[in-house]
């Protein structure tokens, strides 16, 4: 079969056409899922965030309607407000800024260039949760995107890269339809297509693109590519572009070597300018590290390790300490703690860097899963304490601490458990995790109620991502 006579087989499957033409939940129309309907480009974060602010600290009851069916005009705002950080929600349930979201509000008043505002606007948002995945940009291309792409035989990053850059040079969608970043973005999950695409001849592929010309001409849109591109459609120019650009931008970021604290300004500065557009190097610069008690946290964020324990210092000044012992061990709510500046960062790590030890000590040096998993056999001796090797958990994983309007870091939500169950709670298949978390949400879901973090099952299932 010729590329064009695969490419029509295809798209004779409702499912697939669907699938590869719509932006909706679960369809790949797009790589990237916080950018929707309502939020399409990076850009549209600007928009939204100056939106937002029309209903900051108001009470619910007062949000604009929408006249025809009463529906609230802000709604759709909430969820990428709180899971860009940007927003944070009160203990009286008002929507108020973040410390990030404070300087986010400067930022888009400024008079700089185009450029230069998609590259700090995209370093805004980089740290965001969207989905309930944390790092979500970083997770989609490591993890998501790479792993489709990668399995396609003869696919390399540097490919990946070269083929990015190829199609953000085009000066016409004529030229982005015969480019190969093109049926990449559009088949990042189907091998199958790409490994077809890839392999045919420059006469097939020319035979593909004049095929969905003409769809887009005659507007029959009869194929996935001219549905999803058609005008008023899902999709546009602008948008691949876009994408386009946040791929590439965060791949090269993946594959940057030794990038740390004292680095990362520069490389991202770096790899923008030499692989995608020019922004001021010097003004951008002076820009971040003038703000660096922002940004700091941003990066801290994004470099963070994978271990399962925050390698975090046990130090902090004696008025820290002195608050936090006085505070005692009995469960109350706690003043939400703004993670999106350095400061903040460390005050979480003040806080977590004695708690952990009183938690320790709470639990008499025990598992919290022992009697369901016999952690007894298994435990072993730490040579600083002289007591059972625990690791300290989050019970609401920390990169959800910005859906609360009270603290996560207090000892209702801090679970003491022995290596193994920590990694089995991370790790472990759903079916071998799931009563796990059952049983610790049974035994802390009153606690955490009466500090203020009151959830259900479905949404700890949601953070932990196990489906309900």
């Amino acid at each position: 079969m010729s590329l064009l006579e695969i490419y029509k087989e295809k798209n004779n499957n409702p499912e697939w056409f669907f699938s590869h033409s719509s932006l909706a939940e679960d369809n790949v129309g797009s790589m990237f899922e916080y950018t929707n309907t309502n939020s399409r480009t990076q850009a549209s974060f600007l928009n939204a965030f100056s939106k937002f602010l029309e209903i900051e600290n108001r009470p619910r009851k007062l949000w604009p309607k929408q006249e025809d069916h009463g529906q609230e005009m802000h709604k759709h705002y909430v969820v990428n407000m709180i899971q860009s950080k940007l927003f944070k929600k009160d203990a009286n349930e008002l929507y108020n800024r973040t410390a990030k979201g404070l300087l986010y509000n400067d930022f888009i008043k400024l008079n700089i260039p185009e450029d230069d505002k998609w590259f700090i606007n995209y370093l805004f948002l980089l740290n965001g949760y969207y989905l309930n995945r944390k790092n979500y940009i970083i997770y989609r291309v490591k993890q998501d995107l790479l792993g489709y792409l990668l399995s396609v035989d003869g696919v390399t990053e540097g490919l990946l890269i070269r083929y990015a850059n190829e199609l953000l040079k085009a000066d016409s969608f004529r030229v982005i339809l015969r480019s190969h970043f093109f049926f990449i973005h559009s088949f990042y999950d189907d091998s199958d297509f790409l490994i077809n695409y890839l392999r045919a001849s420059e006469a097939e592929r020319e035979e593909l693109a004049g095929y969905i010309e003409e769809n887009l001409k005659t507007e029959k849109f009869a194929c996935c590519i001219s549905k999803k591109y058609q005008p008023g459609g899902n999709f546009t120019q602008n948008m691949l572009l876009d994408e386009t650009r946040v791929f590439l931008l965060t791949l090269l970021f993946i594959q940057s070597k030794d990038v740390s604290s004292t680095n990362i300004y520069e490389i991202f500065v770096g790899s923008f300018n030499q692989n995608i557009s020019t922004v001021k190097e010097k003004v951008v610069l002076s820009y971040l590290h003038r703000n660096k008690n922002i940004f700091d946290a941003i990066f801290a964020e994004i470099l963070e390790s994978e271990d399962l324990e925050i390698d975090v210092s046990d130090t902090i000044t004696i008025e820290e300490a002195t608050q936090i012992l006085e505070a005692g061990t009995e469960d109350k709510a706690e003043d939400y703690i703004d993670e999106t500046s350095e400061v903040g960062r460390q005050k979480i790590k003040a806080v977590y860097g004695i708690k952990k030890r009183q938690a320790r000590i709470l639990s008499g040096y025990k598992c919290g899963l022992e009697t369901i998993n016999n952690c007894g056999p298994i435990y072993f001796t730490a040579k600083v304490t002289g007591k059972n090797y625990l690791e300290l958990h989050h019970f609401i994983p920390r990169e959800f601490r910005n859906d609360f309007s009270y603290s996560i870091e207090v000892l209702a939500n801090y679970i003491t458990l022995c290596p193994r169950c920590h990694r089995q709670i991370h790790l472990a298949v759903d079916r071998e995790r799931k009563h796990l978390i059952n049983a610790l949400y049974e035994e802390r879901k009153t606690r955490l109620v009466v500090v203020g973090l009151k959830l259900d099952l479905s949404e700890i299932y949601a953070y932990y991502k196990i489906d309900s």
